[in-house]
């Protein structure tokens, strides 16, 4: 009878694993693509791309192609990122003036003589051209069809005394700043999206400043725009993506980890376990032999359960992890995969029959495990 050598009410322990195995795990991977395998097609595809455009990351790179590529692919997400925030503060920010402009000039303030009598020879050009190829000429279309550096060069010193003087407080309700500080900080952002806009480098630049410049800046002439922005910019979730040294996309197994795991031979005993989400099981020669989770001891236990007056007991001293293996035919259920390696393959992995963990570690070092269920690659 089990009963008779009962060491631990079993009730207690089944509810709590139970409650651990039904309780949501909210991590979640980033989305991924298949690794993309340049055999035969690398020379074809810089030649695409000019020479003298792949250089730079060819250089960056060490000469490895792989590597190169995925730099070059890197600062296309960069830029892609960037196109959101920096749409927002072009819109807001010419929007604004116009609504100064309509103030102080009139609706039509790019007819105005009063108004184009105070633009340079450089201004005037860049309006001209807008009002030609404006399809209706209104004044919404033809603020939407002025460039970027038309409202950015209106902050230059020529226009401090007739535009600016009196209206920055009308510009950025939200901030005290000169023209002139205003200037500059339009100018770099100005620069930097031009260097977006002609397809240059920017993965080299401190991408986290220039991103919280840009948001900034919609905050001076909008709080809740900025807010907005922010809150579905997705350019510091590509700045994790950035390949590593050995020419591996980021994220890597080792970003995405879970280091809640307890390293411990198969022959440990079931009452001695600690509590882990996750147990690396080995053998006598320290080599991995399979990975236990919660639901397995749920699934084990619950077995060997034998009802006695609507009691549930077992002795847990009776078992260990090789029983638990056994019982649910996870021998051999994981892949040990480098902590530098690319989260990408972890799609390409987990498509491996009977594979549903990745053990991470380094060479002398297990640092953790990443689980099949509940995840998407």
């Amino acid at each position: 009878m089990l009963g008779a050598r009962v060491e631990h009410f079993y009730i207690a322990i089944l509810e709590g694993l139970h409650q651990l195995l039904t309780t949501k795990y909210d991590g979640k991977m980033a989305e991924s693509q298949e690794r993309y395998d340049y055999a035969g097609c690398a020379e074809q595809i810089e030649l695409s791309l000019s020479e003298e455009r792949f250089k730079p990351y060819l250089l960056k790179a060490g000469h490895d192609k792989t590597y190169a590529f995925n730099l070059y692919l890197y600062n296309a997400r960069l830029a892609k990122a960037f196109l959101f925030p920096l749409h927002i503060l072009e819109v807001t920010l010419r929007n604004r003036i116009n609504d100064i402009f309509q103030t102080r000039f009139g609706e039509g303030w790019h007819t105005e003589h009063q108004f184009l009598s105070k633009l340079n020879q450089e201004s005037t050009a860049s309006l001209t051209k807008a009002i030609a190829r404006s399809p209706k000429n209104t004044t919404p279309d033809i603020v939407s069809t002025l460039t970027f550096d038309f409202w950015s060069n209106l902050f230059r010193d020529d226009y401090d005394r007739d535009f600016w003087q009196s209206s920055m407080v009308d510009l950025l309700p939200h901030v005290a700043k000169t023209r002139k500080e205003f200037q500059h900080n339009i100018k770099n952002i100005n620069r930097f999206r031009n260097r977006i806009a002609h397809h240059e480098p920017i993965h080299k630049l401190n991408i986290s400043v220039q991103h919280t410049e840009i948001i900034d800046t919609i905050g001076w002439l909008c709080t809740d725009t900025k807010d907005w922005v922010r809150h579905h910019s997705t350019v510091n979730s590509i700045l994790r993506t950035s390949p590593s040294a050995r020419g591996e996309d980021k994220p890597h197994f080792s970003e995405r980890a879970d280091n809640d795991f307890a390293l411990i031979p198969v022959d440990t005993n079931l009452s001695t376990l600690p509590s882990k989400r996750f147990f690396i099981c080995h053998d006598e020669s320290k080599d991995p032999v399979s990975i236990i989770e919660k639901q397995h001891l749920y699934t084990f236990l619950t077995s060997k359960v034998e009802k006695d007056n609507e009691s549930l007991l077992v002795s847990l001293s009776d078992y260990c992890l090789s029983d638990v293996i056994a019982h649910n035919s996870i021998k051999n259920n994981f892949i040990e995969c480098s902590a530098e390696e690319s989260l990408y393959k972890a799609r390409k992995t987990f498509k491996v029959k009977g594979i549903n963990y990745i053990i991470v570690r380094k060479p002398d070092e297990f640092l953790g495990v990443i689980t099949k269920a509940h995840r998407q690659y």
